[in-house]
Order: C-alpha cells, then sequence, then structure tokens
C-alpha cells in the first residue's frame, strides 16, 4: 500500500512518432502495482492511459510528414495516481475541459474513448488550446482495501 509519508514521484516517457502502445502498457501496470492498487485497478488505470495514448495518436492534427510528439508523465502521490498524456497537435479551443459531464456510450466502436476514460478514472479533464496540443490528465485515488470486521484482530 501507499505510504503516506513519502513525497511524489514524477516518471515520464517521450516519445517521436509514438507506436509504443506495449511499453506505455507495461509502464502503466508496473507504476500502479508498486503502488498497490488492485489488479482490477490497475487493469482499469491502463486501460484508460491506453484509451487516450490512442487518442492522441489519432487526433494529434500532425500530417504524415509532421512529426508528432507524445509524452506521458505519471505523477505518484500518497494518495494517487495522476497521468498526463500530452501530444504535440495542433490542438483545440477549450482550454480546460472537465469529463465528469460527458455521457459514457462503451457500446460503439469508435468514439467511447473518452467515456471509457471517464468511467475507469476518478477524475479526467482535457486541456488544449489552439496550436498547443492537448493533455488529457486522468487521476485514480488509492483506497486501501476494505478488510471485513469478521478478519479484524483484536
Amino acid at each position: 500500500m501507499g505510504n503516506p509519508g513519502r513525497q511524489s514521484k514524477v516518471f515520464r516517457l517521450r516519445f517521436k512518432n509514438p507506436r509504443y502502445n506495449r511499453i506505455v502498457r507495461l509502464n502503466t501496470e508496473t507504476i500502479a502495482r508498486n503502488m498497490g492498487f488492485s489488479e482490477d485497478q490497475v487493469f482499469d488505470i491502463t486501460l484508460a492511459v491506453e484509451e487516450a495514448y490512442t487518442n492522441a495518436i489519432e487526433h494529434g492534427g500532425k500530417t504524415a510528414r509532421e512529426c508528432l510528439e507524445l509524452e506521458i508523465i505519471y505523477r505518484q502521490l500518497p494518495d494517487r495516481l495522476v497521468i498526463s498524456i500530452k501530444d504535440s497537435g495542433c490542438g483545440f479551443d477549450g482550454s480546460v475541459a472537465d469529463l465528469s459531464g460527458q455521457a459514457s456510450d462503451v457500446i460503439n466502436d469508435r468514439g467511447r474513448g473518452l467515456g471509457l476514460i471517464l468511467h475507469l478514472s476518478d477524475h479526467a479533464e482535457i486541456i488544449s488550446e489552439p496550436g498547443s496540443g492537448t493533455t488529457i490528465r486522468i487521476t485514480k485515488f488509492l483506497i486501501p482495501p476494505v478488510v471485513p470486521e469478521s478478519e479484524v484482530r483484536p
């Protein structure tokens, strides 16, 4: 489980012309497991990050001749993991969009990424500005497992 007295740790991955889904998945799983998240939570976090990563690649707005750069920042705090996925694309007019009001339509094969990210995370937001790229920030809180009263020893 996470150590409440420790400081935050930051781990960064940077990619040019990114196609490293496996590396992103393995790093995300390792960081989440080492923090003490359950296997179900590790799965949720990893899937949310993969969706954001894929979204950044698909919608980064770069043409084939331009180089898309991605940065993934994992910030480990005592009570949560905050992951930012930033692309170097064209961005859009929307400075900060809190995804909490988004409907999650997970039935369609396309266009479900933001809904999944919202559903799988405790908080998600999009930060974007024309010409400056887009960042999707995902937060998952570390909640200690509940121990049934019958298993608590005096």
